[in-house]
């Protein structure tokens, strides 16, 4: 969501609908964000809609706990990765690889993995090869 003083077109400390409007705010999020009710915004009703819609919602961690699992189901079947120690996370779609392998190629193979699982956005890859 942008900062205040760009839905605040006009400078007069409060946002309108139509200003609102005007940046790509949608209605209800403009109704929902005017928390007394005046049909303006002041910077504290709009930090607060803001924080909200920043909150991950519960599915997206179901999203995020199913992205886990296909991730580690296709590399427990990948015989290059078959037994490793490899540990998976995820969170807003970044899957986050960490553990031991025996080698560097087998890192580079985890992150390609991960990478072609449906819903995967990004890896962030801290494998370790086993001296």
């Amino acid at each position: 969501m942008p900062g205040f003083k760009t839905y605040d077109s006009n400078g007069d400390g409060k946002i309108s609908l139509e200003e609102f409007q005007a940046h790509g705010g949608p209605v209800k999020a403009f109704h929902d964000a005017d928390i007394n009710r005046d049909l303006l915004l002041d910077a504290d009703e709009l930090a607060n809609a803001s924080a909200r819609n920043e909150r991950v919602s519960p599915g997206k961690y179901i999203e995020d706990a199913w992205i886990t699992t296909k991730v580690k189901a296709v590399l427990l079947k990948n015989d290059i990765m078959k037994g490793l120690g490899v540990n998976v996370e995820t969170s807003r779609g970044t899957v986050q690889l960490s553990g031991w392998v025996d080698t560097p190629d087998q890192i580079a193979r985890a992150e390609k993995i991960a990478l072609g699982v449906e819903g995967v956005k990004a890896v962030r890859n801290d494998l370790q090869a086993k001296p």
